[in-house]
């Protein structure tokens, strides 16, 4: 028997204070069988980083197609593909093949510095970012977790903090390219 993805809800009022955007989001995320709640939410945070009315979640880990999130406009056209981890050098092309900008996470400091210095000269810097997302608080991410979320997002400088009425996770965005 297949096992089916969990759903989490998530209300949450952004104030990117770098771009002057501040929205409130209500949001539906699935989380694969085999993803786990820490990964979930860095999900949400690649989300929170570049928010947009129109950006959505996709399938995910179910598709090998498809970034963790992309913007779409109204004729289907890709406009922003987002990446969460360390993907290889044809996934980066296939991205920017296929949409007009790509946003590249990591997390995970050991393995991201020398996937960084592999691939940052095989990648097309005019379309491609990449940034690598740390925490700087001892909690991790799955403490703010529960089924329905009410959470509160402030970006500011290099600073991502993500809240709920009783914890502060605090993040760096650390821009490489």
């Amino acid at each position: 028997m297949a096992l089916s993805s969990t759903i989490y809800k998530a209300e949450i009022t952004l104030s990117n204070l770098n771009d002057h955007y501040y929205d409130d989001f209500s949001l539906t995320m699935a989380k694969h069988p085999s993803e786990n709640e820490e990964r979930m939410m860095r999900r949400l945070l690649c989300f929170l980083s570049c928010a947009h009315k129109d950006l959505e979640f996709t399938k995910g880990l179910s598709s090998t197609d498809e970034p963790e999130l992309w913007q779409k406009s109204l004729t289907g056209d890709i406009l922003h593909w987002i990446e969460l981890g360390e993907p290889d050098e044809k996934r980066i092309r296939q991205a920017s093949g296929k949409s007009k900008r790509v946003s590249i996470f990591t997390v995970n400091k050991n393995t991201s510095e020398q996937w960084f210095l592999k691939v940052r000269d095989k990648v097309s810097h005019e379309k491609v970012n990449i940034f690598h997302l740390e925490n700087l608080t001892k909690e991790d991410l799955t403490s703010l977790v529960t089924k329905s979320m009410k959470l509160s997002c402030t970006i500011e400088d290099d600073s991502l903090y993500l809240s709920n009425d009783e914890r502060t996770i605090h993040y760096k965005i650390d821009k490489k390219l």
